[in-house]
């Protein structure tokens, strides 16, 4: 009886046992089902994101190329480094590698950072030092790469080049224009690890394809340094608001130099973005004189007026309704054309604006360009203020015959000297080298015939007259002839709505040789403080100084035997 007792005791532990280890089994299986049925994208998303990743192959922007293939913005690879303070060992060593890198680090600065595996300690560190830290084989050390925007030329041309912002993108000048060239594409790589976790890349990236494009300007670096220079001297001396030049070159309407001032310097962090405004094309001002030029040569293409033409000048004093238009320089009574030009009357341009008629002068405003974007490759580029002809009032046409009542951008009044010199014909001004220019053809840049080319050549004997013998003396330079024309005008008071008595732009605008023109320049100086604000006196003089010095570099023959 004890024994059956017994053995039926064996046979419940093994019944027992068996039932334990089947529910084992069977809880085992459950779990496995579940693990195959529920989990299965769960843990095959974590085994992927643990054998496998994504790489961005970041593109190198282009280049930025003066016309004569120097460069004046690259971007070069740069790392900001960052640490793993749970991974760090021997501090101190560290400590010491990093400092003879030109990197500073306290420990402190590790344990405020809590249990993060990820501080960042320094940014822009340069290849040949991040290459000196990695042979160290520190722990706990990482370094992520970028490229960063470099201006060897600084101040130089900062409103041509313009600045890219903290992703990369242009936000101003050229950088803006030509972005998407310039940005190249970035390539995304997948990378996997094998057994013994090495990297495996799906494919071989060629940077030199994912590049940007450099893009190459019309600009010289060389010419623009003789206008920024000579045009801060009379900016400092002057005490000027603002100050502008352009070098045109009016056979291409290729731009060879462009400075607007004050300027900023593009390597350094911007922070009034006000800065960035490229008054060279988006200022507007009243031009004053140097409009008359088109009163001119509307009335001669319409063949209103000769060259021959003689104009009563009122004594200095002409009435219109209840305003009189006055002229600075008392010439005297009967002046012949060339006279009125030379000496800038206004009542001879007033005269001739009468001849012309409110219709016809409105007509060639518009399409001298004015009003209208000259199509630049730069953003931020203004269209100018006219009122519309049917708004105009009895002193509208009067007063816009000499510059006044008109608002006009530097570039469309640069571009309409240029068009004159060019035989009569507009073109869109560039900033950017276009090789087609060599095969001495503009007609793809060609925007449409202002005049002929016999009114072309009139005009640019007056405007030589006027240089030789009139308000732009100043001008000459010797061995060359010169044809241009100051303006001087009185700054409208928005606050009083009248003219100020004592606020001026003076400009001059000016081509060389006169008869057959190689460069065309002009130099505006907003607001310049001193009893002597006259064109002839603050603008004329740095005409000359940059044309000296440029026609020299250009090595442009000499043309005046006087």
């Amino acid at each position: 009886m004890i024994c059956i007792v017994k053995n039926m005791k064996r046979i419940d532990r093994k019944i027992l046992l068996a039932f334990v280890i089947l529910v084992f089994f069977f809880v085992l299986l459950i779990k496995l089902i579940f693990i195959q049925i529920f989990l299965h994208t769960k843990i095959n998303a974590t085994v992927k994101k643990m054998i496998s990743s994504e790489a961005i192959e970041i593109a190198k922007r282009g280049d930025i190329l003066d016309s004569k293939g120097n460069i004046l913005a690259s971007s070069i690879k740069k790392y900001n480094m960052f640490l793993d303070p749970k991974i760090i060992k021997d501090f101190y060593k560290l400590k010491n590698v990093l400092s003879k890198n030109g990197i500073k680090i306290k420990e402190k600065n590790l344990s405020e950072f809590g249990k993060t595996s990820y501080v960042q300690i320094a940014f822009n560190v340069d290849p040949k030092s991040v290459d000196k830290i990695k042979n160290e084989k520190l722990k706990g050390v990482g370094f992520e790469s970028k490229y960063t925007r470099q201006y060897p030329e600084g101040k130089l041309l900062a409103h041509i080049l313009g600045i890219v912002g903290y992703n990369g993108s242009g936000l101003a000048g050229i950088e803006k224009s030509y972005n998407k060239a310039l940005s190249g594409s970035n390539v995304v790589t997948k990378n996997r690890r094998d057994g013994c976790g090495r990297i495996i890349r799906d494919k071989f990236v060629d940077k030199t394809k994912i590049s940007g494009q450099n893009i190459k300007l019309s600009i010289d670096r060389t010419i623009q340094f003789i206008a920024e220079q000579e045009l801060r001297k009379t900016f400092d001396k002057y005490k000027a608001k603002k100050a502008i030049c352009i070098v045109q070159e009016p056979k291409t309407g290729n731009i060879l130099a462009m400075v607007s001032l004050p300027d900023f310097d593009s390597s350094i962090k911007i922070k009034d973005i006000g800065i960035l405004k490229n008054s060279a094309i988006s200022d507007i001002y009243e031009p004053g004189s140097t409009f008359k030029i088109v009163t001119v040569s509307a009335a001669l293409e319409e063949k209103i007026i000769k060259p021959s033409d003689v104009f009563y000048l009122e004594n200095g004093k002409y009435k219109i309704a209840n305003h009189t238009i006055k002229d600075n320089h008392r010439i005297g009574g009967c002046v012949s054309l060339s006279k009125a030009v030379e000496q800038s009357s206004n009542i001879a341009m007033v005269k001739i604006a009468q001849r012309l008629g409110k219709e016809n002068f409105y007509k060639y405003i518009r399409k001298f360009g004015f009003y209208s974007l000259t199509g630049i490759d730069l953003p931020g580029e203004a269209k100018g203020l006219l009122k519309d002809i049917e708004k105009w009032d009895i002193l509208s046409l009067p007063t816009i015959s000499f510059g006044q009542g008109i608002g006009v951008t530097a570039i469309q009044m640069i571009n309409v000297f240029s068009a004159i010199a060019n035989n009569g014909i507009l073109l869109k001004p560039s900033v950017q080298y276009d090789a087609k220019m060599l095969e001495n053809t503009c007609k793809h840049k060609e925007i449409r015939r202002l005049i002929s080319v016999e009114t072309a050549q009139t005009v640019k004997k007056l405007l030589k007259n006027a240089v030789d013998f009139g308000t732009g003396k100043s001008a000459k330079i010797s061995g060359y002839t010169v044809g241009g024309k100051t303006g001087t005008a009185q700054k409208f008071d928005s606050t009083a709505k009248t003219y100020s008595p004592k606020y001026y732009t003076a400009s001059f605008c000016g081509m060389i040789p006169a008869m057959n023109p190689e460069i065309v320049i002009l130099v505006i100086i907003d607001e310049p403080k001193g009893a002597n604000y006259y064109a002839s006196s603050v603008a004329s003089p740095v005409f000359a100084n940059i044309a000296k010095k440029t026609v020299h570099y250009l090595n442009i023959k000499k043309d005046d035997k006087n």
